[in-house]
């Protein structure tokens, strides 16, 4: 039985859209008939997102490192603008890399924290505001399985996916006043562009991927979960934290 949403006439934000999950869940949504404004530091990637389905997918290219707050504006100004309001979206924004304690660069690790959990803040800042978003919409976190089960030599990125699970509940107190919800998603391992990454990779065992009872995960098995908790069916969820492990965790 295939479970198919119905999003005609929602519009949403994807950031992170340019690759992995943040891009499955981007032509997911279009699929289904929502416009999306699909953000991503890669413009050639974004551009060839944006072939997947061209009346759907919007692109705008910003670094969620550097963006200021009138960059997150004129995004949502301009999409808005041509769509109307958004009823949610996604933080998928994301970087991992080695950052032994004893041997780390300073540079990596901020960056990694900034792309994850303060580039996620500024995002929910802009997107939550009245002029920019209907009433009950639904935003959906990136967080991770590292937040709770840290690999080694990963501090930096285990600490900012627990920030964003950990920021998700003062977050949903603030933003229900316009009666919006928010959630996390802790993936595990998954098969995506960043766990190509050859430094992660030299980290990671057989005997960890062992673990997984239902193998590796794939990209289409996180964005299902995120198309419900943009949903109207997960309408009673928010402030949630929901862990998609394969299986890992009972091994």
């Amino acid at each position: 039985m295939n479970v198919k949403f119905d999003f005609s006439g929602k519009n949403f934000v994807l950031i992170g859209a340019s690759s992995g999950i943040g891009r499955q869940a981007a032509i997911e949504l279009a699929e289904s008939g929502a416009n999306v404004l699909a953000v991503g530091r890669n413009l050639t990637r974004l551009d060839s997102l944006k072939e997947t389905n061209t009346q759907k997918i919007f692109i705008a290219q910003i670094d969620v490192t550097a963006a200021s707050q009138d960059d997150w504006q004129a995004a949502f100004t301009d999409f808005v603008g041509k769509v109307g309001k958004i009823d949610g979206g996604v933080y998928s924004a994301g970087i991992v890399g080695l950052t032994p304690l004893n041997s780390f660069d300073r540079e990596l690790a901020h960056k990694i924290f900034d792309t994850s959990f303060w580039g996620m803040i500024n995002f929910m800042q802009t997107a939550a505001k009245k002029k920019f978003s209907n009433a009950g919409s639904s935003f959906v976190l990136m967080s991770s399985l590292a937040a709770d089960f840290g690999t080694k030599s990963l501090f930096a990125y285990s600490a900012a996916k627990a920030a964003v699970k950990a920021a998700v509940k003062p977050i949903a107190k603030e933003i229900i006043r316009n009666r919006h919800r928010v959630n996390t998603v802790s993936p595990a391992m998954v098969k995506t562009d960043m766990l190509g990454n050859i430094t992660y990779e030299s980290e990671v065992t057989e005997e960890e991927i062992a673990r997984y009872l239902l193998g590796l995960g794939k990209a289409e098995d996180i964005s299902g979960m995120i198309l419900f908790l943009l949903s109207d069916r997960a309408a009673w969820i928010t402030g949630q934290n929901f862990s998609l492990d394969g299986g890992y965790l009972l091994n």
